[in-house]
């Protein structure tokens, strides 16, 4: 899964120029990926290592990788903020 995992990175960079910071799994793929990884205790370890975010879905039917700016939604929190 590992390997598998490294050629999508390598490959979304060779093709975009930049290194993504999204994974998309499914929940079986995610399983998969932590049998590689019996170390890593959290979702969050398993980010701080993969240097992404993992996104479980249902509707990622094989894995995928996805750059998407940092601060993208930042203004979004501090809008609900005011709201709240």
């Amino acid at each position: 899964m590992l390997s598998f995992l490294y050629r999508l990175v390598e490959n979304y960079h060779r093709e975009h120029g930049l290194h993504p910071n999204l994974l998309y799994v499914n929940q079986w793929h995610y399983q998969k990926l932590l049998e590689c990884l019996p170390e890593m205790k959290s979702q969050e370890e398993v980010s701080r290592f993969l240097m992404m975010q993992v996104v479980i879905s249902s509707e990622a039917v094989h894995p995928y990788v996805a750059w998407l700016p940092i601060n993208v939604g930042a203004h979004l929190g501090r809008e609900r903020e005011r709201i709240l």
